[in-house]
């Protein structure tokens, strides 16, 4: 039984097609064109570009198609003030590594100071008592390593209410409590206290707040109650 002719050359022709692709694949691994010159980090701001490549672990020289993104990322994951990053590469010599730096949102009291906690409840670094963060009060905590998630349902609460809350309203913050009952009590950094009261209806809440406070500058205010019928109680 005779093999017909167009199988036989359908065969020989993906033979062709698999030594042509071999080929072209020892050809751009070995070609110096596509050794990685260069290696550009982006969206970091507290992070050292330093660091980011020391992570990364690719080295000039090395031929691109041989880089693994995937491990790359994976490396420079490990530290906790990154969030996200992802790696591409750019014929015929660049990678681009881009990263997205996890945020500080809050204050969070433990046994020798404060950790800086970002919207997630991820331990960033440990922190002085000074800059523009609220602290969060009414939650306890074991000491957290930078990297850890704290899962705390009252921590997520306040987390919760700061991202909802205007840069307007959140600048002018001091503190964020939650009680035991899981109440929302802000505290401004004049001493100024509102009762948010159950955690909702945050961004009209919010709105309030900043209206009361514009309303009566110069006048002392003990505290803004939110719970029910605003209330706004003034110092005799």
């Amino acid at each position: 039984m005779s093999i017909p002719r167009y199988t036989g050359r359908f065969l020989a022709e993906r033979i062709f097609f698999a030594l042509l692709i071999l080929l072209a694949a020892f050809i751009l691994l070995g070609s110096p064109l596509f050794e990685v010159r260069e290696i550009e980090v982006t969206g970091n701001r507290v992070v050292p570009e330093e660091k980011i490549l020391e992570l990364a672990g690719i080295n000039t020289g090395i031929n691109i198609f041989k880089v693994n993104l995937k491990e790359a990322e994976s490396r420079i994951l490990i530290m906790p003030l990154i969030k996200n990053a992802s790696l591409v590469r750019k014929f015929p010599s660049r990678i681009v590594i881009r990263v997205e730096e996890r945020k500080a949102l809050a204050l969070l009291p433990v046994k020798d100071g404060f950790i800086q906690v970002d919207g997630e409840g991820v331990c960033l670094k440990e922190s002085g008592v000074g800059g523009s963060l609220p602290v969060v009060t009414g939650v306890a905590v074991p000491d957290p390593a930078p990297g850890d998630v704290i899962r705390d349902a009252k921590l997520a609460t306040a987390l919760k209410v700061l991202g909802q809350l205007p840069g307007s309203l959140y600048s002018k913050l001091s503190e964020i409590h939650i009680t035991a009952g899981g109440q929302v009590v802000l505290y401004t950094l004049e001493g100024i206290e509102c009762r948010l009261g159950a955690p909702a209806d945050i961004r009209k809440k919010a709105g309030i707040i900043l209206q009361v406070l514009e309303q009566v500058k110069g006048r002392q205010i003990a505290y803004i109650d939110l719970t029910g019928v605003p209330v706004v109680k003034y110092l005799e």
